[in-house]
C-alpha cells in the first residue's frame, strides 16, 4: 500500500534546527514505536512457539493429518485457536506503527515483508525475502508475512494450505475455515515473522528521528487511505469473498495506520508548523481528527451490525480519501514553508 508512494523522496536542508518541542515529538514518537516494535517481537515469537508446538503433534503422528485429528483432536482444535489469538495481536501491533514503520525510508522495506508487499509474480511492490520452511523448501518471493501468507493459511482460506477439514468447535459440522493447516509452511512463515520483527526492532533502535522523515512519513502515509477502504470493500465484511483480511475488518487495521499518521504530524511536525502559521496547523490537526473520526464511525457501525453495500463502501472511501488529500497539500504547503522539498 504504501510501496506505491514510496518513491516520494525528501531533499536533506542543511542549517535546519529542531527546537525542543520538535525534540521531544520526534523522540516520542520513536519510542512509540519502539514498544509496539517490541511487543511485536514477543508475540511473535509466542506464534512462533505455538506453531513449533502444533508443528510437533502432526510431526508426532508421521505428517499423517487424519490420524493427527483422531488422537490429538482436542489439543489440535485447541492449538488452531491459540495460533489465532496470537496471530491477532501481532498483527494488531504491527498496525499500530505502520502508518510510521512504512513511510519512513529506514523501514520501509519491512511494510513489504510484513504486512503490504507483493509475490515476485507480481510487477511492483514485492515482499523481498525468500521463505525458508523447516522441511528445507525454500519458497522464492512469496507475498508478505501476515496478510499474504499467515492469515489466509490460520484460517482456512488458502485452499493450499488446508490439509484437512475439522470439527474445530466441535459442533458437529464442518463450516469454511474449520480445518488442520500446512504445519511444515505454518511454522516456517512464523518463524520468518519473528526473524524480521526482530530486525524491524533493530533498525528503528538506530533510527535517527528527523524532521525530513517525518515530513515523508506524513506524506507518503496519510493517502493510502483510501487503497485501505478498497481492500475493506473487496474483502468477505462487504463482499462476501473470503481470501486476506478474513480475521478481522480492514477497518481495525485502518483505524492503526491513519491514527500512526496523525501521531506523526501531531508529536513531530505540529510544532514546527505552529511556529510560522499557527491556523495552518490547526486546519491540518483538524483534517486528522475528521479523517480518524470518519474511519471509527464507520467502524463502530460495522461492529455494531451494519451491512454496508458496495456502493456504500466506495462512498466511505471516496470520501476518506478527499479529506486524507486536503490533508497533504496542507502539508506540503507546510514543508515548504519549512523549506523542505519533497518531490515525487
Amino acid at each position: 500500500m504504501a510501496a506505491a508512494l514510496g518513491s516520494l523522496l525528501v531533499m536533506p536542508v542543511a542549517g535546519i534546527a529542531a527546537d525542543g518541542a520538535e525534540s521531544r515529538g520526534l523522540a516520542n514518537v520513536k519510542e512509540f514505536t519502539l514498544d509496539h516494535s517490541r511487543r511485536l517481537v514477543a508475540q511473535a515469537e509466542l506464534l512462533e512457539a505455538g506453531l513449533a508446538d502444533y508443528h510437533g503433534v502432526i510431526a508426532a503422528h508421521g505428517g499423517d493429518y487424519a490420524a493427527a485429528w483422531a488422537v490429538d483432536g482436542p489439543k489440535l482444535a485447541s492449538q488452531v485457536a491459540a495460533i489465532r489469538a496470537l496471530w491477532l495481536e501481532a498483527s494488531n501491533h504491527y498496525e499500530t506503527i505502520e502508518g510510521i514503520v512504512a513511510g519512513l525510508p529506514a523501514t520501509a522495506k519491512y511494510d513489504l515483508i510484513l504486512d503490504a508487499g507483493n509475490p515476485g509474480t507480481d510487477a511492483e511492490d514485492v515482499a523481498e525475502y525468500d521463505l525458508q520452511l523447516p522441511d528445507g523448501t525454500v519458497l522464492k518471493r512469496p507475498g508478505n508475512l501476515f496478510h499474504g501468507i499467515t492469515e489466509p493459511l490460520f484460517w482456512g482460506m488458502d485452499e493450499k494450505g488446508v490439509k484437512l477439514p475439522a470439527d474445530l468447535n466441535g459442533d458437529g459440522k464442518v463450516t469454511r475455515g474449520e480445518m488442520l493447516f500446512d504445519a511444515n509452511l505454518g511454522l516456517g512463515a512464523a518463524q520468518a515473522l519473528a526473524l524480521w520483527s526482530r530486525a524491524l526492532e533493530a533498525d528503528m533502535a538506530a533510527w535517527k528521528p528527523n524532521r525530513e522523515d517525518a515530513f515523508t512519513s506524513v506524506v507518503v502515509m496519510t493517502p493510502t487511505v483510501g487503497d485501505y477502504f478498497g481492500e475493506w470493500k473487496e474483502s468477505q465484511f462487504i463482499s462476501g469473498e473470503i481470501g486476506a483480511f478474513v480475521a478481522q475488518s480492514r477497518l481495525t487495521d485502518v483505524q492503526g495506520i491513519m491514527s500512526g499518521c496523525r501521531k506523526m504530524y501531531a508529536e513531530a511536525l505540529s510544532p514546527v508548523v505552529a511556529e510560522s502559521d499557527a491556523d495552518l496547523d490547526s486546519r491540518i490537526k483538524a483534517g486528522f481528527e475528521e479523517l480518524l473520526a470518519l474511519v471509527e464511525d464507520t467502524r463502530a457501525r460495522e461492529a455494531a451490525g451494519t451491512r454496508f453495500g458496495a456502493e456504500e463502501a466506495d462512498a466511505l472511501g471516496n470520501e476518506a480519501q478527499d479529506i486524507a488529500e486536503r490533508i497533504v497539500a496542507m502539508v506540503l504547503q507546510a514543508a515548504a514553508k519549512a523549506e523542505v522539498q519533497i518531490r515525487g
